[in-house]
């Protein structure tokens, strides 16, 4: 067996123990160059379905966390307050890293200070054409009623709310105004670690862009690697069963949640329910098909 370099990093993990968990340690082993530690945090109620896991992997000096509460934000941040290495990564239970990923984000991070950066994402779930660049007219009009002239811009986070991906480059890196927290590499000093997420939702919608705007707000600069790549293909494949299964209580958490970012970041509200009264149309649109 190689024996592996270890790097100062602690992955954080927050899961309800699903079984798609082993897909994401099994591509930590994999990578190039592996973490200090890796922190799964579960719901207490859950733990039975991780208790295996440990014997597994002990490479990867695994370790179980148990929390009081089934919420995304609040394990993570109970995850992040029992670090003890200078830089955490954040991931999701669903995201695979790519070989090199965390040494790549690990190089990036320890070269600069106030930052925080993710990788690019591989493989992931086919997005409609309305959220693509534009290539005519209409959906230049669509852009520019929920952002304002700006229209489409990748990396950034619309007037309404709505946040632009950009995943097309395949080196260097970039400033975002917004990162997918499925995977971000920090700075142990700049976490944020108090639980910024207002509602108690099964599902921690957009609590990616909020985590996003509040790191900003720290003076943290957010980039995106391009080097580094990570596959959100398992992601996808769970938003589509989702998308399909979508009920009105989740269509008006999300609501919600946008609603809340925007009046506290000074967005545009009219741009919001444009949004989402074009979104809802879409969304009816695909139920009488």
């Amino acid at each position: 067996m190689i024996n592996k370099k270890k790097i100062p990093v602690t992955v954080v993990i927050p899961t309800l123990g699903y079984d798609h968990i082993k897909f994401c340690l099994r591509a930590i082993n994999l990578n190039t160059h592996l973490p200090t530690e890796v922190l799964v945090v579960v719901p207490q109620s859950n733990y039975k379905k991780m208790k295996d896991l440990k014997p597994l992997y002990k490479i990867l000096n695994l370790n179980i966390i148990l929390s009081k509460k089934k919420n995304q934000v609040y394990q993570r941040i109970l995850g992040f307050k029992n670090c003890k290495t200078d830089y955490v990564m954040q991931l999701d239970d669903d995201v695979e890293l790519k070989k090199n990923c965390i040494h790549n984000l690990y190089q990036f991070v320890k070269k600069r200070k106030n930052i925080s950066v993710a990788p690019k994402y591989i493989n992931s779930y086919k997005i409609s054409k309305i959220y693509k660049k534009p290539n005519n007219y209409l959906l230049k009009f669509y852009h520019w009623l929920i952002n304002s002239s700006d229209g489409y811009s990748p990396g950034k986070i619309s007037l309404s709310g709505f946040n632009y991906s950009h995943e097309n480059k395949s080196k260097g890196f970039e400033v975002h105004e917004w990162l997918s927290g499925g995977a971000v590499m920090h700075r142990r000093k700049n976490l944020i670690l108090k639980n910024y997420y207002p509602y108690n939702f099964k599902r921690s919608f957009c609590e990616d862009i909020l985590h996003s705007l509040l790191l900003r707000k720290n003076g943290i600069i957010l980039y995106k690697c391009y080097d580094a790549k990570a596959s959100a293909q398992i992601s996808g494949n769970i938003v589509l069963k989702s998308n399909k299964l979508k009920t009105l209580k989740d269509f008006y958490s999300e609501y919600l949640i946008r609603k809340y970012i925007v009046k506290n970041f000074k967005l545009s509200t009219t741009r919001l329910k444009i949004y989402y009264f074009i979104f809802f149309l879409r969304i009816l649109v695909r139920l009488f098909r």
